[in-house]
């Protein structure tokens, strides 16, 4: 999920993702993909170091000239 969360945000590859009831073998795997669904995150998913290294990839992608660049933008 990690790796496809990373192409799909830093390098704007388009992702689909397809899921069926046979591969959901755990009911946290379920509640992982409900977040997702809900809230566009998986809690617990990225280290810090991770989520640094995504704000670092996306700050230039996202920031807009009309805006003071803070991590609420790459939030």
């Amino acid at each position: 999920m990690k790796e496809m969360m990373f192409s799909s945000g830093v390098n704007g590859e388009s992702t689909a993702f397809t899921l069926t009831d046979s591969q959901i073998l755990s009911e946290t795997f379920l509640e992982d993909i409900n977040n997702l669904l809900n809230t566009g995150e998986i809690p617990n998913l990225l280290l810090s170091e991770d989520k640094d290294k995504l704000q670092n990839e996306l700050r230039g992608i996202i920031t807009d000239p009309k805006k003071v660049e803070t991590t609420d933008l790459c939030n």
